[in-house]
């Protein structure tokens, strides 16, 4: 009976660790192992979707803190409502009070500024706005209430499989005193569910057209003289090719962390990093492992010379 009960215990255990990457296979055949001597991170994974294979992780079903890449799911939120009818590119919305003073990386909306709603996308997604993303979640959540659309986000994670995902803010900003009282603690989730959520947000080209976007403006509109530059938060677009995209976020507790997506030759990757103390390093790393990640996809692609 003992024994009996030890392997069921043995097999529950294996039932849900093979659960975490179900999604995923493991490539396990390299022909070059990935070697960085960059070791500031707390959790690293890079995926091939197109072949849904892991690439290479450590740590990566370790649930942390994400800052703003909290917003991967509030912009997947915004655009399957405007896929939905519900919210269209050239409404108008007013920033309310809350929206206007919510602080960290912004547009400086100011109170009950008026702003389509594509610009207002557009700064969240290339500039992580905060105040931007307020007005949004305001009002798809509806009622212009902030906690109904945190309940949304955690509702689709659900959906999603994002089970070390949890939400209490829209935007990813650290609780405040105040928050940690009500029991609002700081966003977290984990490589593998980022990978999840990423892979549904590249279904939308509007994403991708944002998030590889390094420069735009904002209140460009004739007559006005406040036009505000979005500059992309992540250099990778800039610097190396093939990146795309598609989200970072830092506060000095979570560290760096970055949801990367690059595209070369019909292939799709996305390297997730979390808590790094260093941008350009971390930026170097992620450039090094996709780097090697289509490499062994070409070789994978060139057929054996038969002898």
């Amino acid at each position: 009976m003992r024994k009996q009960l030890i392997l069921i215990f043995l097999t529950a255990i294996f039932i849900f660790v093979s659960a975490q990457d179900i999604k995923y296979s493991k490539k396990e055949d390299f022909k070059k192992q990935f070697k960085s001597r960059f070791k500031d991170y707390k959790a690293v994974m890079l995926v091939d979707l197109t072949n849904k294979e892991i690439l290479f992780e450590k740590n990566a079903y370790k649930s942390l803190e994400i800052a703003s890449l909290t917003k991967m799911m509030s912009i997947l939120l915004f655009v399957e409502e405007i896929e939905k009818g519900k919210l269209a590119l050239t409404d108008t919305l007013t920033a309310s009070t809350a929206a206007s003073k919510i602080g960290g990386s912004q547009i400086f909306l100011r109170e009950y500024e008026k702003m389509p709603v594509e610009n207002l996308l557009k700064s969240v997604i290339i500039k992580s706005a905060n105040d931007a993303t307020t007005a949004l979640a305001e009002k798809v959540g509806g009622e212009g209430k902030v906690n109904l659309f945190v309940n949304m986000m955690n509702s689709r994670a659900k959906q999603l499989g994002l089970n070390k995902t949890t939400f209490y803010f829209p935007h990813g900003l650290p609780p405040s005193r105040k928050n940690r009282k009500k029991n609002k603690e700081a966003n977290k989730s984990t490589c593998y569910d980022l990978v999840l959520l990423a892979e549904e947000m590249l279904k939308y080209p509007i994403i991708l057209k944002y998030s590889s976007t390094w420069l735009d403006h904002v209140r460009v509109e004739k007559g006005k003289d406040d036009k505000f530059e979005l500059r992309n938060t992540s250099r990778l677009i800039k610097d190396y090719p093939y990146f795309d995209g598609l989200k970072t976020g830092y506060y000095f507790r979570a560290g760096f962390n970055i949801v990367a997506t690059a595209k070369k030759d019909g292939s799709r990757l996305v390297a997730v990093v979390l808590g790094t103390k260093s941008m350009k390093g971390r930026d170097k790393f992620v450039n090094a492992l996709v780097t090697w990640g289509f490499d062994e996809i070409e070789i994978e692609k060139i057929p054996e010379i038969k002898k």
